[in-house]
């Protein structure tokens, strides 16, 4: 059935010929449109736009992978409806050009065709990120060392005044600060020059411009005159309270007093003027109000608007006047040089790091946005669009950009270089959220999505905004919370967007009749966690934390929801019908999983939830990882005491707290020189001088065993890479057999697998050899590049599941939780030395390294408040995706120390309206914001304040009932034996079914012979499997881990050729030169890892397209006839599997490589990869015959087509095998 689109989603995908910016509202459909656009585009009757010119930008290379999966669905949807029009087979055949890609991606693809202009080697590599880090750190100290030899008394002062502690880490850090906030800067160098420039300002440099013309001081300005004005409003009010019959008229004189300084202060346009106004708002005592005609009311609320203004003012002197105007200005003087030099610095480490990169043949991300601008632009020092960019402006009838609030101001640059804007004619298309835009981490710049909503037309027009309010995700209960909130709550000031009705979130999915009333509505949960009851738990639950607390909270509320009785019914729109909420229909979403998920999982285990935290980090504290991290450390230095210890109490050193403890108080001392040796001096000097007890002789056993294998180790370190290295501790010590056997072994397997492919990415790098290895993990940790665990279990099961809020974006769950909203806010980044403002420049804290006297510049502060507040803004911003989230209940949850005190501040916060930036911007935490929203939200917010003593009976609840189970388990074990007998010994009607396996794989039929008729050809298949064997391990190593790195080689190798056949578009296949440029395809939209591609050799391919089957395979392509891994689960009788006699179906499962219909059939592909010798054709038949005969079968099965031919295609042969099938 067709998609009825709304009448503004209509004029989305209809509007064309201009630049268009679409405000896409939570769960509108954003991404249904985007294609749906992209369709009628390229399939309109009278003016088709081919798809390859159509330039279609995302962020993630998930998101360009589903936007080009999604694209090719719906032709194909068209083609199925359609087959013989010639227009939808030509973009059928083009989209495999189709530039559906990252902005990274689309600058390579540029350097890659115009190399050449910027000098650059053409072989150039995209640095892995651990590489970088490294090749950062080693230009950093080269460039400090550097410094410290020319004894540069400028660099002295600058190490004196903002080094911390005994490292220059705090000066390297301020130093790749400032280089990385100039590289989000179109032109890096002139960002750099600017904040030099306005460091003179006001100043006697000839260059200095007027203190009020720099960007810091007008935002100073602004941000007086917008308070000034918040408590001007409150002011009027209070003086209209005191010129009342009823009101409080003796406030009437101090009120206009206050009210003529707070104007003057709205109306000062100087610093001068400011400093002047704030010294003389001085806000004296309120004369006394008596007579029983005055409402007590009216005077507590005239006092409490002046008390406001008065509040903010004092805060506002403290931050914008911090001493003598002209104490001000000396102390801005006085951070003038050391800002200098510190702009010298990072320009410094600029080239630096440019050469070593150019070195190396390197590039990063940072030069591939950069180097493409400067093709685009000619390197012209206007910055103008030169001709590579008029060539491509022609070529691309339309510029789409998604997720467009997360630009930043290179990418901004880079669209309008290729876009037709500046002929007249613009034609770009945006779409985002700026309500969603969550990663100023990642300098993305919401102004510039704001911009142009501000000063784009709802009308037609070459410039023009439509927005999309609809909402097709969530119950009208939630979206009507969410707007209550968010209407108080966001605003301009704090946000970046009023919360408007323009704003809001408007129904758009249909919900049949709840079947409880009122089950939809969202719930506040708050938690007194300064309740004395904690005080007062005995000692063993003196562990009960805060955090502990609410996840109980939780708990409780999980099992009410999820009761099978009077837990909550959820709507299946695929069924029409209501079901019982399960637990995988639950998610908790936090802001941050560190120190949170952990708790939150052992409280839910413990209540019988399921549960996972799903994140990207936990990968190097998994013990596992960590054990094989300590050991390789150990191979490269044994002098290092926790490695130490962390390997010698784990399952290879196998040792005992108390053996350690021994070691470590007897031999540690050097009794001789009374030196401590340190924990491996004291391993070498027991196993010279230990003692001869039992206890001892243990000890011994266990640290010689391990010298042997560390000093095996380190000599065999030496030749062997990294990741070889691995290989042989796991040879040695069993480790990986042993992490296998732990709980969720599959999953440390994978990590343990994980590290072996993060050893042989390391090995790509310039980067070589244990000692790198080490360092280059240590980075990885350091910036919290962390990859999550190899594998999670639990995403299919009925499991709660626990993730951050980032993580959450664009997901959507019938019912969340958004816990932890107690949490204070970050403000770490404005409590630096140093601050750095991509439009406000650099500031820094006056020092006088001889007094020993520190304050923040008024600059400094400047920079600090707008830090704090574009923070808050993106909290805000945060808080609204996590709301949204949520399809058919959203629960709040809090714990607070103060929480008595945060309900009573902000209880009475009058209800309507949007609330003032001054109460706004007081907020803390999201429980804060809430609050203060909660007055004008009674009907739709259902606010709990739940007592600590109720979980503490919730919890003896619980317990209780575990003491019952075990009772009656108890009871069930000691049943009377005489009556076991009689229960077992009745014969089953259908035991022949129980030995069937439910499941099967083809590879499982086969490798069992499952299908063979006689001994001998039992025997044959044996025999070719030990054959197969002897040849994939001849001419290798001796070693087990030399071995296991060969097998693994040979299986990623087919699995890569695999891939690669089933990446490539046949179509487009006609040499050699074609499957390079498709491999470079797949590596540039990474479908397939480096290291796989880099197994994939460009000729063996190329024999293959030269084959007679893939001729036709490729003629199907363009016929869109071919299919490739094609997943199958087909029902096969026992019977006829020789299984049993029984009718009992057994599945067989498998997936085909490739299948295509011809006139009269099907015929079915396999690819082997095997190392046969030439004339092995029969070996390959008798190994796969079986096989391929089950993948017929199952073809014409499900299909209900004859399957004309099975073919083998042999890339080690290079030919191809017809296969006998006899269906």
């Amino acid at each position: 059935m067709a998609t009825k689109w709304t009448d503004e989603q209509k004029k989305v995908i209809e509007t064309r010929h201009r630049n268009l910016l679409v405000s896409a509202a939570a769960g509108s459909g954003k991404t249904a449109v985007l294609v749906e656009r992209i369709i009628r585009m390229i399939t309109d009757p009278e003016h088709p736009v081919d798809i390859d010119k159509l330039l279609v930008m995302t962020f993630t290379n998930a998101a360009a992978a589903e936007m080009r999966e999604r694209v090719e669905t719906a032709l194909g949807k068209l083609l199925d409806e359609d087959p013989g029009n010639k227009n939808l087979e030509r973009q059928n055949t083009l989209i495999h050009h189709a530039k559906i890609t990252t902005i990274d991606s689309f600058c390579l693809n540029l350097l890659r065709e115009h190399f050449h202009e910027l000098d650059l080697d053409p072989g150039f590599r995209v640095a892995d990120e651990g590489e970088l880090m490294l090749l950062k750190a080693d230009v950093m100290k080269e460039l400090l060392e550097e410094y410290y030899g020319r004894e540069d008394e400028r660099f002295i002062k600058f190490v004196d005044t903002y080094a911390t502690g005994r490292t220059d880490g705090g000066l390297e850090e301020y130093i790749l600060k400032v280089w990385e906030f100039s590289q989000s800067n179109p032109w890096p160098g002139e960002w750099i020059a600017a904040c030099r420039k306005e460091l003179w300002a006001g100043g006697t440099g000839e260059d200095g411009d007027p203190m009020e013309e720099t960007a810091w001081m007008k935002y100073l300005i602004q941000d007086v005159k917008r308070q000034a004005e918040e408590f001007l409003d409150g002011l009027y009010e209070a003086a209209d309270l005191a010129a009342e019959e009823d009101g409080p008229q003796a406030y009437a004189p101090m009120l206009a007093e206050d009210i003529r300084g707070m104007e003057e202060l709205r109306e000062a346009g100087t610093y001068q003027e400011i400093a002047e106004c704030l010294e003389e708002l001085k806000f004296g005592r309120l004369a006394a109000v008596r007579g029983k005609n005055v409402d007590p009311e009216k005077k507590e609320q005239a006092a409490a608007y002046r008390n406001l203004a008065k509040d903010g003012i004092k805060k506002m002197k403290a931050l914008y006047l911090p001493g003598d105007i002209d104490e001000v200005f000396a102390d801005l003087d006085a951070c003038r040089e050391p800002i200098l030099m510190l702009l010298e610095l990072a320009e410094e480490f600029s080239a630096k790091f440019q050469e070593a990169k150019e070195e190396k043949n390197l590039v990063d991300f940072n030069d591939l946005e950069h180097f493409a601008l400067e093709v685009l632009t000619g390197g012209s020092l206007d910055h103008k669009p030169g001709l590579v960019a008029d060539e491509l402006s022609e070529i691309y009838e339309e510029i789409l950009v998604d997720e467009y609030q997360d630009s930043n101001e290179v990418q901004e640059t880079l669209i309008r270089c290729v876009s037709r804007e500046r002929f007249g004619t613009p034609n770009v298309f945006m779409v985002g959220d700026v309500k969603q835009s969550i990663y100023k981490f990642r300098l993305a710049k919401p102004e510039l999505f704001l911009e142009k909503y501000e000063s784009y037309g709802k009308e037609d027009g070459l410039y023009q905004k439509i927005e999309l309010h609809k909402n097709f995700r969530s119950r009208p209960e939630v979206l009507s919370s969410i707007n209550d909130v968010f209407y108080r709550i966001m605003t301009k000031q704090l946000g970046n967007i009023k919360y408007t009705d323009d704003a809001a979130l408007y129904p758009g999915a249909e919900f049949p009749a709840l079947p409880v009333d009122g089950q939809a509505k969202t719930e506040v949960l708050l938690l007194n966690t300064g309740d004395p009851l904690f005080d007062g738990m005995d000692e063993e639950k003196a562990d009960y934390t805060a955090k502990e607390a609410e996840a109980r909270l939780i708990a409780g509320e999980i099992k009410k929801l999820t009761d099978p009785e009077q837990g909550m019914k959820i709507f299946n729109g695929k069924t029409g019908e209501y079901e019982p909420l399960k637990k995988k229909d639950i998610v908790i979403l936090l802001r941050s999983l560190s120190g949170w998920s952990e708790e939150f999982l052992s409280v839910l285990g413990a209540a019988g939830i399921p549960a996972y935290a799903d994140s990207r980090t936990g990968y190097f504290t998994a013990v596992e990882v960590e054990t094989v991290l300590n050991m390789l450390a150990l191979i490269d230095n044994p002098m290092q005491d926790i490695p130490l210890a962390g390997v010698l109490k784990s399952p290879i050193g196998g040792m005992k707290d108390r053996e350690l403890a021994i070691v470590m108080a007897e031999f540690k001392k050097n009794p001789d020189r009374g030196e401590d040796v340190g924990f491996y001096g004291a391993v070498k000097r027991y196993l010279e001088k230990h003692g001869e007890s039992e206890e001892d002789a243990v000890i011994y056993r266990k640290l010689a065993a391990f010298q042997n294998l560390l000093t095996t180790l380190r000599e065999e370190s030496m030749y062997l890479p990294v990741s070889r290295l691995i290989y042989r501790i796991f040879d040695l010590t069993g480790y990986d057999k042993y992490a296998a056997a732990m709980p969720a072994g599959k999953t440390r397997q994978a990590n343990l697998a994980m590290l072996v492919q993060k050893a042989e990415d390391y090995e790509k790098t310039s980067y070589q050899g244990l000692f790198d290895f080490i360092r280059y993990i240590e980075k990885l940790k350091k910036y919290n590049t962390d990859f999550g665990e190899a594998s999670r279990s639990g995403e299919h099961d009925d499991a709660v599941r626990i993730m951050s809020i980032h993580k959450s974006k664009g997901l959507e769950f019938p019912v969340v939780f958004l816990a932890g909203c107690g949490k204070k806010f970050n403000r770490q980044d404005a409590r630096g030395r140093i601050l750095i403002d991509e439009e406000l420049g650099i500031a820094a804290d006056f020092f006088d390294p001889e007094k020993k006297v520190k304050a923040p510049t008024l600059k400094k502060n400047v920079l600090a408040r707008r830090s704090n507040l574009e923070n808050m803004g993106e909290e805000l911003r945060i808080l609204y995706v996590a709301m949204t989230r949520a399809k058919e209940k959203l629960i709040i949850t809090a714990g607070d120390k103060y929480m008595d005190n945060k309900l009573e501040k902000w209880g009475g916060i009058p209800a309507g309206g949007s609330l003032p930036f001054t109460i706004l911007s007081a907020a803390s935490s999201y429980l804060d914001w809430i609050l203060m929203a909660s007055n004008g939200a009674k009907n739709t917010l259902d606010v709990k304040n739940v007592p600590v003593k109720d979980l503490l009976v919730e919890e003896a609840k619980n317990q209780e009932e575990k003491a019952k189970i075990y009772l009656e388990l108890e009871q069930l074990r000691k049943a009377q034996p005489e009556k076991i007998p009689g229960l077992i010994g009745v014969k089953y009607p259908y035991a022949a079914d129980l030995a069937l396996h439910a499941k099967m794989s083809v590879s499982e039929l086969k490798e069992q012979g499952q299908f063979v008729d006689d001994a001998e050809s039992a025997f044959l298949i044996k025999n070719v499997r030990e054959k197969e064997d002897s040849e994939i391990i001849d001419k290798m190593s001796d070693t087990a881990a030399e071995e296991k790195a060969r097998i693994k080689r040979a299986s990623d190798r087919g699995t890569a050729y695999h891939r690669a056949l089933e990446l490539i578009h046949f179509a487009e296949i006609s040499g050699y030169d074609d499957i390079v440029k498709e491999l470079d395809r797949i590596r540039e939209e990474k479908r397939m890892q480096e290291t796989a591609i880099d197994m994939v050799y460009p000729g063996v391919l190329t024999k293959f397209f030269h084959s007679d089957i893939a001729a036709r395979m490729k003629q199907a392509d363009r016929n869109g006839k071919l299919r490739k891994e094609s997943q199958f689960v087909v029902g096969i009788p026992a019977r006829e599997m020789n299984k049993a006699d029984s009718d009992a179906l057994i599945l067989l499962q498998g997936i085909i490589d490739a299948w295509f219909e011809e006139d009269d059939g099907l015929v079915l592909v396999d690819y082997k990869t095997d190392r046969v010798k030439e004339g092995g054709e029969n070996i390959l038949l008798d190994r796969y015959q079986i096989q391929l005969f089950y993948y017929a079968k199952a073809l014409a099965q499900i299909t209900g087509k004859k399957v004309k031919e099975a073919v083998i295609y042999s890339l080690a042969l290079q030919k191809e095998i017809p296969v006998p099938i006899n269906l």
